[in-house]
């Protein structure tokens, strides 16, 4: 089972064909050419045309794609889906160029940006957004932004305004319970966390961010149940055990820091502490 433990940190790795692989495969096509029909010449030539036959074929398709907007707009999606967020930057600005804006194209725009690692565009891309009906994806966007940057607290802030746009939202509520839980506000964390794993009980990372919730809070039992019932392999458990580590002693230090800045709430408002 693969697990992200940080939803600020992706990573889509391509699988390629090994070369021990491709070298037989070549080798067995350059065997059977000398195994042919005595007129090789003649099918070489019939396979020529049959490529530059499927070339333009293939070529008249990706041009039908690029011309139609919504079909072009699931090419960018999937690239974005696929972890090609640069490629989809060049894509998005040669669909801007041909249809023009829309908040759809903005709010990939905003996402590639981030995912790319340009936190300053990023964060302007999807403050544009906020007065649109990708308000909630915005707000998500900028939230993560901020807790890659490790403000964790304003991080929750915006998440929290994504997940009271979208309350169904599976990855909303996970990715505020995880910006809470770094920020030390561990008990916070605990129904953005076990909601968003009811939501999308199959989701690994869900499940992950849960059990460090669990961990955290000291519950080694169930979090043990639940990471084996997930099949967790022992690397896996072994990040999980790490980050709840880290987000235990966020919360210890909050709790250190809380009392003294409640006194002083207090005494502001003239209360005796």
């Amino acid at each position: 089972m693969k697990t992200v433990m940080s939803p600020w940190s992706r990573w889509s790795p391509r699988t390629l064909l090994p070369a021990s692989l491709a070298m037989p495969l070549a080798a067995a096509l350059l065997l059977s050419g000398c195994a042919s029909t005595p007129n090789t010449a003649e099918v070489m030539a019939q396979q020529a045309d049959a490529q530059i036959e499927l070339a333009k074929l293939r070529d008249k398709e990706a041009r039908a794609e690029y011309n139609d907007q919504s079909v072009y707009l699931g090419l960018i999606n999937r690239m974005q889906t696929e972890g090609m967020y640069f490629a989809s930057l060049a894509h998005i600005d040669a669909f801007q160029q041909k249809f023009g804006s829309n908040p759809s194209l903005l709010a990939m725009r905003a996402d590639a940006l981030r995912e790319t690692g340009q936190d300053d565009a990023a964060l302007q891309a999807y403050r544009d957004l906020l007065g649109t009906d990708r308000a909630a994806r915005a707000h998500h966007g900028i939230g993560l932004v901020l807790g890659r940057q490790g403000d964790f607290m304003r991080a929750a802030g915006e998440l929290r305004q994504a997940v009271s746009m979208e309350p169904v939202n599976p990855q909303y509520s996970s990715d505020l319970g995880y910006a809470l839980m770094r920020g030390g506000a561990l008990q916070d964390a605990r129904v953005p966390v076990m909601q968003a794993l009811e939501l999308d009980a199959a989701n690994p990372r869900l499940i992950s961010n849960a059990v460090v919730w669990l961990w955290a809070s000291g519950k080694r039992a169930e979090a043990n149940a639940m990471m084996q019932r997930a099949a967790m392999q022992e690397p896996t458990r072994a990040a999980i055990r790490k980050e709840a580590d880290r987000v235990s002693r966020a919360a210890q230090v909050r709790d250190k820091t809380a009392p003294r800045g409640a006194q002083a709430v207090a005494l502001n408002a003239g209360v005796k502490p």
